[in-house]
């Protein structure tokens, strides 16, 4: 009984928690500002900023660190030796930057030097902060007001090594110059931004934090709340400047700037932190310096995301930079050894084997570095959001419209579509149509790509991830929209119908396309024949498949056809093919000789296969001729074509030197006299009468 009444108050105690989590943000801290509010506001100031207080808080450090000295040593120490870096920092930065102008000994190791200068100078002036307020709690009890004003401290020494770690971050020669190549336009609007921050937002979130950490009533709604409004305004400002044109967007060899984003981008959270400020002037406190305390975090993940970016484009810069120099080399190489043999196994296979070009290569890391990013945007978003999530439960109790669907006894009921179900729903719809763009490229890329899959099963397993993305996320966020499936399946119901009818070789075309994807009569890259075309598969879509035939021109052929029709795969299993060439002799000459020159040209092809062997047959005794055939293996269908011309050209050369006729149709005309037959005048031709001379 007491075990089942505790599980109850655990239930109860949890509860309450989601409860509290959900509405605590939607509750106003503190009264709306009044006149009355006004006249507290001297009264707040000075609780908050009390000299005695802190002249109090100086000699409570004083006396912990005579009595214990190794905390603040220790913390000396190290403060003393990042001040030292610190003012060798700009002359190591210029030591790293000879290596980075010669592309032949430039590598990563110089980018992780950089951006270890880099976090070391911005670490010297916050790791002081730092200590001191960790020497402020540990000399006051929790509470007291060396103790709030060591975690005001602590908190403004995080802030400070970003800004701090910004500046170096932008400098000339520095990290985001010559490894990430931000735009100067970027880096001076950054720099221009960084001195405000520094002697207004650090004050300010000081004073917000120590007047929260404090918990006096009268601190919080005089002092916190002005200084949470000036906050709002003095980012607000600056996010306005940063977002203008010519600003922080600024991209080196991107696409044309997107205006309207930006635009609404930079109006939009403008707006923000002035709807924010307004919040908190109406009572909302507590819960405005929650979201700008978010606000704040999110800045710094933005950075952090934007180093990481930047990491990335410069590790994969330095990959394709290395792979066109080590094709040169390999080009060098191959022009200058002349002494190796073109028929060689070795050589044959060089020539054969398929290298990406760098265009390809840079799509491909293009595309791999926008979903890194994107992941990283949405895992640290989420990291620094986990805390308001709760809150958006409240959204539950605003239903925009109801639906109407049954149950499972029949009955008719109504559900409701609230705000939050509509907001994940979008978020859902937004999230399938990134995914579908990027998550099949970062699959073939990232997984397949260094599996021994090859490149048609590649495509084939991303396309269909594909397909299976949109189906899965449309399904997901229609549903959140308030469209069961017990209102869509009439309606699919319907469009089979019509599609039945109305658009029956689109769909047949649509549903043979994801029968060549599964069971892959053909792949990327073979060669095939459908009728009387023959071309090498370029791609498979869900309507039609391109194929480039041997003129350079693409042929669009639907899907059906396919399925429906004969199909010659020369690829599908083994490149290899047999070329069949035909000789016809003349009567005089020896089948032996015949047979000994069309094995001496075969063996003497460095393109024929010895495996399977070059047989030649005497095929039959033909009008004209004795018929011979030669029947050998290349390797691949290119080969077939070259073979075949260097081998009818040698046949013909060595029958020539060797005296053999090659025999061609001929006719024997045989003239005999006929005899004169007499012809009568009056009637058809005699014969002469028998007897007569």
């Amino acid at each position: 009984m007491a075990e089942s009444n505790l599980q109850a108050q655990l239930v109860d105690t949890r509860t309450l928690g989601d409860l509290l989590d959900q509405r605590i943000y939607w509750i106003p801290s503190n009264p709306a500002i009044d006149g009355e509010w006004f006249s507290r506001l001297g009264d707040g100031w000075a609780d908050l900023l009390k000299p005695a207080r802190f002249v109090t808080s100086a000699k409570l450090v004083i006396v912990r660190a005579q009595t214990h000295p190794t905390l603040p040593a220790l913390l000396a120490v190290i403060g003393i030796a990042l001040l030292v870096f610190r003012s060798r920092a700009l002359a190591l930065i210029e030591s790293n930057l000879p290596p980075l102008r010669r592309p032949a000994e430039d590598n990563f190791l110089h980018t992780w030097k950089a951006l270890a200068i880099t976090i070391a100078a911005a670490l010297s002036l916050a790791f002081w902060v730092f200590g001191i307020g960790l020497l402020l709690r540990a000399a006051g009890e929790p509470g007291r007001f060396s103790d709030s004003l060591g975690r005001a401290l602590i908190s403004v020494s995080s802030s400070l090594f970003l800004l701090e770690f910004m500046r170096y971050l932008v400098l000339e020669h520095g990290l985001a110059h010559l490894h990430f190549r931000w735009m100067r336009a970027r880096r001076d609007a950054i720099r221009a931004t960084l001195p405000i921050a520094m002697v207004a937002l650090l004050p300010l979130q000081f004073l917000i934090v120590l007047a929260l950490a404090r918990s006096q009533e009268l601190a919080i709604d005089t002092a916190a709340r002005c200084a949470l409004v000036a906050f709002c305004v003095v980012v607000g400002f600056q996010l306005y400047r940063l977002l203008a044109v010519g600003g922080i967007w600024t991209t080196r060899g991107g696409p044309a700037e997107p205006r309207r984003l930006r635009q609404l981008l930079r109006i939009g959270l403008s707006l923000l932190f002035a709807a924010l400020g307004l919040l908190i002037l109406a009572g909302y406190v507590y819960s405005g310096a929650i979201i700008v305390a978010c606000l704040w975090a999110t800045l710094g993940t933005v950075v952090a995301v934007g180093v990481l970016h930047g990491l990335f484009s410069r590790w994969f810069l330095l990959g394709e930079r290395h792979l066109a120099i080590n094709r040169m080399e390999a080009r060098r190489a191959a022009a200058a050894q002349e002494t190796v043999s073109v028929g060689s196994d070795e050589g044959a296979a060089g020539i054969t084997e398929e290298t990406l070009a760098l265009e390809t290569v840079n799509v491909q890391t293009g595309r791999l570095l926008r979903a890194v990013t994107l992941a990283l945007w949405v895992g640290g978003l989420f990291w620094v959001w986990s805390d308001v999530l709760p809150a958006l439960g409240r959204l539950d109790d605003v239903v925009l419209w109801s639906v109407a669907s049954k149950a499972a006894d029949g009955t008719a009921i109504s559900e409701a579509v609230s705000l939050k179900a509509v907001l994940f729903g979008l978020l859902s719809l937004l999230l399938m149509v990134v995914a579908a763009r990027n998550l099949p490229g970062l699959l073939e890329l990232g997984v397949l790509s260094r599996t021994s899959i090859d490149h048609s099963s590649r495509y084939a397993i991303t396309t269909m991830s594909r397909y299976a993305i949109v189906i899965v996320g449309s399904v997901i966020g229609l549903g959140l929209l308030g469209l069961r499936w017990s209102q869509l399946q009439w309606m699919a119901a319907a469009l089979t119908v019509g599609l039945g009818f109305g658009l029956q070789e689109i769909f047949a075309n649509f549903v043979s396309g994801l029968i060549l994807l599964s069971e892959r009569p053909f792949r990327i890259g073979d060669v095939i024949t459908i009728a009387d075309q023959t071309g090498t598969v370029t791609r498979i879509s869900t309507r039609a498949t391109t194929l480039m035939d041997f003129d350079g021109k693409e042929l669009i052929v639907p899907n059906k056809t396919f399925i429906t029709d004969r199909l010659i795969n020369w690829t599908l299993s083994d490149t290899q093919t047999r070329l069949v060439l035909k000789l016809g002799v003349s009567y005089e000459t020896p089948p032996e000789a015949v047979h000994a020159l069309l094995q001496q040209v075969a063996s003497e092809h460095p393109s024929v296969l010895a495996e399977p062997s070059p047989r030649s047959w005497f095929m039959a005794f033909g009008a004209s001729s004795l018929d011979f055939e030669l029947r050998v293996f290349v390797a691949t269908i290119s080969d077939r074509l070259p073979v075949m011309n260097e081998l009818n050209g040698r046949i013909a050369t060595l029958c020539s030197e060797r005296g053999i006729v090659i025999a061609f149709p001929q006719m024997d005309v045989n003239l005999r006299r006929v005899p004169v037959r007499a012809v009568d005048p009056a009637g058809p031709i005699a014969s002469p009468p028998q007897g007569s001379a």
